[in-house]
């Protein structure tokens, strides 16, 4: 009798761990979990940023239009086709490995407002696409969410095969924490500005998290500076067999909401980074085929049963500092494998560890309850 009783406690502790791993199995699928790995998740970047940066090819150089250079150009910005084609002329002729434009082009002639807008921009963007692979961006309007069209000319010189979508994947609470290089359409999918320039590169670039522990901060070149360059020396050793992304450099323009801001010129700890910068840290994390990817669900299921298996202490003082000490290693254990390349669930199994703890510590109470 005493034989069976104690195979019935057995099957009891075992079902017991079994229910508490599908519970957190269950959380896992719930939007405070997602919520809480994602949390956790920025805390492992800011961990491996400060402590362990992997380094990376200085391949890519920002041109930046910040505030200086809005105030030194007479016209406003819709009408910039003289001074970007000027830039674009200016850049083509150090030869970059790759240019990408990250601002909208536009969507009809202007030639009204001033004669010879449209050719300045239309020779400016010749020269580009000249110099070798050249994206310019597709715009979303965001009443429509349809695509901004270009004008006619400009879309004639650039063709599909320059063009990518301007979009950042975002997590449920804002955050862009991955990417994709191809956004579905009803045609099967288009590429993002990342995907093209890897296309444009013939590079085999591949999906995942954003690694925001590779390589340094972004400094950039401001536009004014690129526009008032004459020493042709200059400019081939700033941006010489570089990748070149242009884009707005501000502090309350094209912002994204990122777990690190690595713009230099920065706080690092600010909310939002600028587009660009995100663009470009997206771009060197494909490039090197850094991106990590998340754990399977299999694999997420063992750790959360072996997380249960704190239920099976029978002191509930010493279930929780297992838990505690469990947790710990397990969050190091997360940086170390993001680190290698592998995301795991950690906000799934600490819930686990918690509940296990609570239930040890309930199933203690109702025992010295009943006796």
């Amino acid at each position: 009798m005493e034989v069976h009783d104690d195979g019935a406690r057995t099957a009891l502790r075992a079902l017991a761990v079994a229910a508490i791993a599908l519970a957190g199995l269950g959380f896992s699928l719930l939007p405070p979990a997602e919520r809480l790995d994602s949390l956790l998740l920025d805390a492992q970047w800011r961990l491996l940023r400060r402590f362990d940066a992997r380094p990376a090819a200085e391949e890519i150089v920002i041109v930046g239009i910040d505030e200086a250079t809005v105030k030194s150009i007479p016209e406003p910005p819709g009408l910039w086709h003289a001074t970007l084609g000027r830039a674009l002329e200016k850049l083509a002729s150090a030869q970059p490995r790759a240019m990408a434009l990250e601002l909208p082009l536009p969507e009809r002639s202007f030639d009204g407002v001033k004669p010879g807008l449209d050719r300045a921009l239309f020779d400016g963007l010749a020269s580009a696409v000249e110099s070798g692979p050249f994206v310019a961006v597709l715009s979303i309007d965001a009443r429509t969410r349809g695509v901004r069209n270009i004008h006619l000319p400009y879309l004639a010189l650039l063709g599909e095969s320059r063009l990518g979508i301007d979009l950042t994947a975002r997590d449920a609470d804002g955050v862009t924490r991955r990417y994709s290089l191809l956004v579905p359409t009803e045609d099967g999918g288009f590429p993002t500005l990342e995907g093209r320039l890897c296309r444009a590169m013939k590079r085999a670039c591949n999906e995942g998290l954003i690694h925001y522990a590779l390589g340094r901060s972004y400094t950039y070149v401001p536009l004014k500076n690129v526009l008032a360059m004459t020493d042709e020396s200059l400019l081939r050793r700033l941006f010489h067999d570089r990748i070149v992304l242009i884009g707005e450099a501000q502090a309350f323009s094209d912002r994204v909401e990122a777990p690190l801001n690595l713009a230099a010129w920065e706080p690092a700890c600010a909310a939002t980074s600028p587009g660009i910068v995100v663009h470009a840290q997206t771009l060197r994390t494909a490039l090197a085929e850094a991106a990590p990817q998340e754990a399977s669900r299999p694999l997420a299921l063992v750790l959360m049963m072996m997380a249960a298996t704190v239920f099976l202490l029978r002191d509930w003082r010493r279930a929780a500092l297992a838990a505690a000490l469990a947790g710990a290693c397990f969050f190091g254990a997360a940086v170390f494998t993001l680190r290698g390349g592998l995301f795991l669930p950690t906000g799934s199994v600490l819930f686990t560890l918690l509940l296990a703890m609570v239930v040890r510590a309930a199933r203690a109470r109702w025992v010295r309850r009943k006796s």
